[in-house]
């Protein structure tokens, strides 16, 4: 089914609060096609924007997916800000690396929602590129046209055990690059007045929480592999 068909679905999965600083935020999960469980978008309520599965662009460089499926469809790159943004109000602030700042518990959740890229054992990673390049340069056409090679950035999510971290990686790949453990991460405006609605209709659905947690709980099987080989593909994927 292509993906006009659900342009317009949008059924909430469930909803969880973190507080970050004084102000309260709330980070929601919902499916891209409405009712059908797929639960691959993330909205944040602050800033209304929507997060698509990160794990649904593993393997495609950043060309591949600027010029494919997700783009035509009104998503695009998040810049390193945006990312940042999301970690803060989901709880799991970026660390800078410093491994004395661990938000375990806030990184799993926001982990599960956004895609696993990675699943091992008692790990579980989200990594993909971000519109920003690794000199700190907002991506658009005009100072990176398509076909032209840059080194790139990655935001990451890691969780293992009692340790969870979010940042964004040293080891930064060319754009031309990709890999079966990143993907992208996409983003799309929450239509208005959509921003208050969500919130509400979110509420509905908090009794699914575990349907989500038990297509991705840790050391399943003991896998090893890229999570993109056992989740959520099918027909409507681009």
């Amino acid at each position: 089914m292509h993906f006009a068909a659900h342009r317009m679905g949008v059924t909430f999965a469930f909803v969880f609060f973190v507080l970050s600083g004084p102000a309260s935020a709330a980070v929601f999960s919902a499916d891209y096609a409405s009712g059908s469980g797929d639960g691959w978008i993330t909205i944040d309520s602050s800033t209304g924007l929507k997060w698509l599965d990160v794990s649904l662009t593993v393997g495609h460089t950043f060309d591949e997916v600027r010029t494919g499926a997700w783009y035509s469809k009104g998503f695009r790159h998040a810049t390193k800000e945006e990312l940042r943004t999301l970690f803060a109000n989901a709880g799991t602030p970026d660390d800078g690396f410093n491994l004395a700042i661990s938000h375990p518990a806030e990184t799993l959740e926001l982990a599960q929602l956004l895609g696993p890229t990675l699943v091992d054992r008692d790990r579980v990673t989200v990594a993909g590129f971000l519109g920003t390049d690794f000199l700190g340069q907002d991506i658009t056409l005009a100072s990176h046209p398509v076909g032209q090679v840059f080194s790139a950035r990655l935001g990451k999510i890691d969780y293992l055990t009692t340790y969870g971290e979010a940042h964004f990686t040293g080891g930064h790949p060319f754009s031309n690059q990709a890999n079966n453990s990143y993907g992208s991460f996409l983003v799309s405006s929450v239509p208005e007045p959509g921003a208050h609605a969500t919130m509400l209709f979110g509420l509905v659905g908090v009794l699914t929480l575990a349907r989500r947690r038990k297509a991705i709980s840790l050391g399943i099987c003991g896998i090893r592999e890229p999570i993109t080989s056992r989740r959520r593909r099918c027909a409507r994927c681009p």
